[in-house]
């Protein structure tokens, strides 16, 4: 049988050296670690692997509170607690007047601070979005297990210190945080919670929580009724733990955001009975998220793209070569050569929707007429002619923009029985690009922008897709309309 290895805890006593025994230190299963100061425990957590850290009441009261928070943040994945101060008889026993140490450790409060440090190590936080989350959660969870340790009613001495850094350590996290009384109402609130509610202490102290939540809190989510129905459904029955994420929305007092609420029922203590909430901020987590599905997506769709649209060139030149060896006409090479035209094609459509997934970052200032013109010296055909009516200047990205207006030329172009004349100028909100060939058919104007939609046998059925992702990268809206030449007018507005 493998025994399980004992748990490595460090103990900051804050007292002489050799002055005390410090608690569990002749309990299996605890590999105990003294040290004199809670600078000497800092040092220590940088070098030596520490499971759990437990903070002496000497080292509390002799703390102004600046050197514990460094400590929690030192190891935000490292529960602290934080140890019982003395009583009579002590928890831990004072020095002889000789100065020899004695260990006179009172056993039931021994066992339960390591019932309280095995429960720390086991238990995870109740989420890991973010480093700062772990560290609220631990020192949530050690000011309630301070609270049954402790008996802080009683602890006449320390209690100050004890309480200043019970609020210290929960007022300083990044994760917003409630305490209810066991009537449910709003005994202590954090900054995070003024910040993410956009609400003040002062107007919210002392209240009733269901009354706050339906009168006030409520209407800043996009799921009020939800919110409410939810949160106050655990103060009906305070037995469980509730997770969900909410959605707050913003205004000139919060900033739009998601959250991960998670409370739990308190067991006892000064607030037994009552319930602790915490508010995560998870905006960044989430937008992390919906990148990666649509990074997913867009995999799925480069597979089927090269699965099938691929798949038909190459047959067209295994065939075409075949034909030509059996025949020997040159129709049959030509062919092949148009194949290998739309692979190519095909290929370098795909590398711009690769890009699609990147953040419109590198913007600059730019002329439009000078990127479609530019644009212009790399369309090879003598049967099409620009024209530019426009001085516009616009905020882009410049390689994207001309991506966009590569892929609506030569739209323009493909589409033409002959020669083709393409415009490019102003409109309400922006520009458009329009030329004199046959036009898009009214039906078909919902779906020339999804992916596979052409008209033409060369056509690649991605340029207009491609056009459609890129507008939308920048913010932008795309239209289509009859030019008034007859041919298609793709108006793209919403442009600064």
């Amino acid at each position: 049988m493998v025994m399980p290895a004992a748990i490595r805890v460090l103990y900051i006593s804050g007292s002489t050296p050799g002055s005390k025994s410090p608690p569990l230190a002749d309990r299996d299963g605890f590999d105990v670690r003294t040290t004199d100061s809670v600078a000497e425990g800092r040092a220590q957590l940088s070098t030596t692997p520490t499971d759990c850290i437990v903070v002496g009441p000497t080292a509390v009261s002799g703390s102004d509170g600046t050197e514990l928070r460094g400590l929690w943040n030192d190891a935000p994945e490292c529960p602290c607690l934080l140890a019982p101060p003395p009583r009579d008889p002590p928890v831990v026993g004072e020095g002889t007047a000789g100065g020899a140490p004695t260990s006179d450790v009172n056993h039931d409060h021994t066992t339960t601070l390591a019932n309280r440090i095995r429960t720390a190590v086991d238990t995870p936080p109740t989420t890991d979005t973010t480093d700062a989350t772990i560290s609220s959660h631990q020192t949530a969870r050690a000011c309630d297990q301070h609270r049954e340790t402790t008996d802080i009613d009683t602890a006449s001495d320390n209690e100050p210190a004890y309480r200043s850094l019970i609020e210290d350590g929960l007022a300083i996290s990044s994760v917003g945080t409630f305490v209810l009384d066991s009537d449910f109402s709003v005994v202590w609130l954090n900054d995070g919670i003024e910040d993410y509610f956009g609400i003040d202490r002062a107007d919210v102290l002392g209240r009733d929580k269901r009354r706050l939540i339906n009168d006030r809190l409520k209407h800043i989510f996009a799921e009020p009724e939800r919110f409410a129905e939810t949160v106050c459904a655990t103060y009906n029955d305070n037995t469980y733990v509730e997770q969900f994420t909410c959605h707050v929305v913003g205004d000139d007092s919060r900033t739009d955001r998601w959250l991960e609420h998670s409370s739990y029922p308190i067991p006892d203590g000064p607030y037994a009975g009552g319930r602790i909430e915490h508010y995560v901020d998870i905006t960044d987590h989430r937008e992390t998220q919906q990148q990666l599905e649509a990074q997913n997506e867009r995999l799925a769709e480069f597979a089927s793209i090269a699965s099938h649209d691929l798949r038909n060139p190459l047959h067209v030149i295994g065939s075409s070569l075949e034909l030509a060896a059996e025949t020997g006409e040159s129709e049959h090479f030509e062919r092949a050569e148009r194949a290998v035209d739309r692979m190519a094609q095909l290929i370098d459509d795909l590398l711009v929707l690769a890009t699609q997934g990147e953040g419109i970052d590198d913007v600059e200032v730019v002329t439009l007429e000078t990127v479609a013109r530019e644009c212009w010296t790399t369309l090879s055909t003598a049967t099409a002619t620009l024209h530019v009516e426009t001085a516009r200047t616009l905020t882009a990205d410049r390689s994207r923009l001309r991506q966009l207006l590569d892929n609506l030329f030569r739209n323009s172009v493909d589409h033409a029985d002959g020669e083709v004349t393409i415009t490019v100028g102003d409109c309400a909100g922006g520009f458009f690009v329009a030329d004199n060939g046959p036009g898009v058919p009214v039906d078909d104007r919902e779906t020339i922008f999804e992916r596979g939609y052409t008209t033409s046998r060369e056509g690649t059925g991605l340029g207009l897709y491609i056009v459609n992702e890129i507008a939308a990268a920048h913010g932008w809206d795309v239209a289509v309309a009859d030019s008034k030449t007859g041919g298609v007018r793709i108006e793209i507005t919403g442009v600064e």
